[in-house]
């Protein structure tokens, strides 16, 4: 054995950290793929075959439900939803001022639909 080889605490914890990091890093990538993949095919679905970025925009700006989580984790431990806790959550979300400013803006005969 040479006299420069020395074992220490930072020889031998560097090299597991680097691994360590490359797993993580590795097993990140791979769910973040998977979920991108996976939430794709439900909008897919959702718009009948074909991403419809319309209906996409529409949907990110709440003008259309989002497509139903399927088997995912948070449905597991928490359940899902109904439509009607769906429809309440979204009514106690518009406050009475935000609808008192929507009123506001439309008045009748300015050509506005």
């Amino acid at each position: 054995m040479s006299k420069n080889f020395n074992i220490n605490g930072r020889t031998v914890v560097m090299p597991v950290v680097a691994f360590t990091m490359a797993g993580i890093l590795f097993v990140y990538t791979r769910s973040s793929i998977y979920a991108a993949k996976r939430n794709a095919e439900r909008h897919r679905a959702a718009d009948g075959g074909q991403i419809s970025w319309f209906n996409e925009s529409q949907r990110r700006h709440g003008a259309l439900e989002k497509p139903e989580e399927q088997n995912s984790l948070r449905q597991i431990l928490f359940g899902a939803k109904s439509n009607t806790a769906k429809v309440a959550e979204k009514d106690r979300r518009m406050t009475e001022d935000e609808g008192r400013l929507r009123a506001s803006k439309w008045k009748p005969g300015d050509g506005q639909t």
